[in-house]
């Protein structure tokens, strides 16, 4: 059974946008490193909240896939909040993301994805939030 490591980041930017007062803003960055094996999915739940309105969940499976290429499969769904507090459970957008990470070489870059997510409703369409993923697949040594 094969064995790498997921790492990277996880990093979350977003507005909450107000009618009285000033906006309030989020640029959050979480590392990400997890042992993966051969076809063995992990979830890797992130969450992010902002200016006490806004809550954006970030559920990010991975695993290593059996190719014979040693690619990582990350996929999975984001999910941005918006309502009284940061544990409102008014769902505004749901955005899934599916990509590969390929098995990182000497001086390769991460693998980039990201995912955008708005608010629905017409009064709140300026609340926003961006997932961006930048993960490399490296050696479990």
């Amino acid at each position: 059974m094969a064995v790498r490591t997921l790492f990277g980041r996880v990093r979350c930017d977003g507005r909450d946008a107000e009618t009285i007062g000033s906006d309030e803003f989020i640029h959050e960055e979480r590392v990400v490193e997890h042992l993966l094996f051969t076809d063995q999915a992990v979830l890797l739940p992130q969450t992010f909240a902002w200016g006490g309105e806004c809550r954006v969940e970030v559920d990010m499976n991975a695993k290593l896939l059996s190719t014979g290429d040693e690619a990582m499969e990350v996929w999975g769904e984001c999910r941005f909040y918006e309502g009284e507090s940061t544990s409102s459970n008014d769902l505004e957008d749901t955005q899934p993301f599916r990509f590969t990470v390929p098995k990182a070489t000497v001086g390769s870059l991460p693998i980039v994805n990201e995912t955008r997510l708005v608010n629905s409703e017409v009064v709140g369409q300026d609340d926003w939030a961006i997932v961006r993923f930048g993960l490399k697949n490296r050696s479990a040594d």
